[in-house]
Parts: C-alpha cells; sequence; structure tokens
C-alpha cells in the first residue's frame, strides 16, 4: 500500500466552539470545518448549532455566539448526521480525508464524541487518527512564551482573523499544519506522522509529570531548560541565582524535582 502523504492528501480541519470546557457535558454552538489539499484551502464551513440549554455568559465572551445567534439554528442531531458524511467521505467521493485540528486531539474530538452518543449517532472519531498541530507545537516550540492557536500562527506567519470563530480556527489550523511540514518538523507521511505524534505526546506527558511547566529537556541536548515566565527557553545555568531565590520563597507547591533543581543554583 502507498504511502498517503499529507502534501497530496485531501484534508479535513475541525474546530468547535461550546457552552463550556466539561468535555463530557458541555454542548457545541459552532462547528467549524475547512477542506485542503495540495497545500491549498479548497472551501471553509460554519454550522450553528443550537445546544438546547443557555449559553453561559462567560463562553459567549469567548466565542461571541449568544443565545439569539443560536435561537433557530438546527441542534447537534441534525448538524452531526451531516458532519459524519463528511468524516467517513460519503458527502464527497467515498474516500475518508485526513483529519486534522488544533488540539483536537485531546479536546474538540471527546466533546464531539460526547455529543454523537448523546443523540445515538453512530458515528465517533477516533483521536489517535487526529493529526493535531498543537503537540508539535508544543514539543518544537517549547521555548516560545505561548503556544495557542493564535500565537502559533502569529510565529508562522499565518494570518488568523476572528480568532474563537471555529471556523477561522479550522482554517487557520490547517494552514498551521502545512507550515510544520513545510518547517522539517511534521513528518508528511501520515502514519510516520500520527506514530511521532504518540511518542511526542507520551514524552511531553512524562515531562510534565516530573517537572510541570517549570522544566524541559532541550528538544536536541537534552539539557534542562526553563519552561515558564520571563526566563522561558533560557537554560538553567544562564539564568540569575536571585530568579531562583524569588520562585523557591514565593511558590509552595513547586514539585519536589524542580526545587531540589533550583536549589543548586541559590
Amino acid at each position: 500500500m502507498s504511502a498517503v502523504l499529507l502534501s497530496t492528501a485531501r484534508i479535513l480541519s475541525f474546530d468547535t466552539e461550546t457552552t463550556g470546557i466539561n468535555l463530557l457535558d458541555d454542548r457545541v454552538v459552532e462547528l467549524g470545518a475547512a477542506y485542503f489539499q495540495g497545500g491549498k484551502r479548497l472551501r471553509t464551513h460554519r454550522m450553528l448549532i443550537n445546544p438546547g440549554r443557555p449559553i453561559p455568559a462567560e463562553a459567549s465572551a469567548v466565542h461571541g455566539i449568544y443565545d439569539t445567534d443560536v435561537a433557530t439554528a438546527p441542534g447537534f442531531a441534525e448538524v452531526g448526521a451531516r458532519f459524519a458524511l463528511h468524516l467517513s467521505g460519503a458527502a464527497l467521493d467515498g474516500v475518508a480525508p485526513v483529519l486534522t485540528g488544533y488540539n483536537a486531539a485531546a479536546y474538540d474530538t471527546p466533546l464531539m464524541n460526547a455529543e454523537f452518543a448523546r443523540y445515538d449517532l453512530p458515528t465517533r472519531i477516533d483521536a489517535a487518527r487526529v493529526i493535531d498541530p498543537f503537540v508539535f507545537m508544543k514539543w518544537h516550540h517549547r521555548n516560545l512564551k505561548g503556544r495557542k492557536l493564535t500565537e502559533a500562527c502569529e510565529h508562522y506567519g499565518i494570518s488568523l482573523q476572528n480568532a474563537h470563530s471555529a471556523a477561522a480556527d479550522a482554517q487557520a489550523a490547517g494552514e498551521l499544519l502545512y507550515a510544520l511540514v513545510n518547517a522539517g518538523l511534521m513528518p508528511d507521511d501520515v502514519e510516520a506522522c500520527l506514530g511521532e505524534q504518540r511518542r511526542f505526546f507520551e514524552a511531553i506527558e512524562r515531562e510534565f509529570r516530573q517537572w510541570r511547566n517549570w522544566l524541559y529537556s532541550d528538544r536536541v541536548t537534552g539539557a534542562l531548560r526553563i519552561g515558564t515566565g520571563k526566563n522561558v527557553g533560557r537554560p538553567v545555568a544562564e539564568v540569575g541565582a536571585d530568579w531562583y531565590a524569588y520562585i523557591l520563597r514565593q511558590v509552595d507547591d513547586l514539585p519536589q524535582a524542580v526545587r531540589a533543581e533550583f536549589t543548586k543554583f541559590v
């Protein structure tokens, strides 16, 4: 079987806006999707969804979608059934697209699956098959002060207007995927990319369990670097003793491994 390449495959990037961040209980109020192929965006879709419950004010403040906006919109049962045809490829030529989305493996996918289950729709998205540029940003660009989609797009010169619009975010995530492939930071081969994503995710999880966000290992040399604050990205030996002393005094819940490492430089 010949390899499927991101540079030539049809890609479907998706994103959601919701009533909140509870993956099992909150509801989708906007579903955005963008098709790409050959490095170019083919089209973008935006679907408003009536969640069947009031949208909390704090959620509306983020994405700008209010109860009045979705009052006459279809529910997830209808939109989800239509979206399932795109996931399977049945909406086009029967060939399932490669799925991607920013933080989609950990967030949008389980949230969508909960909605599919809630409305007895048989479709489920396999998170292990969703290519997530966020994982590659966290691995290769751990030195950046922030790795939200807006910050990732700014780093790569990608225009993202109307951030927190699901359609705009889906489009930006697809463009970011190509930027990472072109930069040599994401394998072009889909299976190799998914394998590397799993390895990076597991390494990031191990690192977080040991250091939280305070420290990380240089991706080439393995040397420790500062993982947060004004010194993010700097080798531990290049940070002044005053900063370490301040953190040791002010932060009571430093992981023991971090406290031991910081104490070396005071």
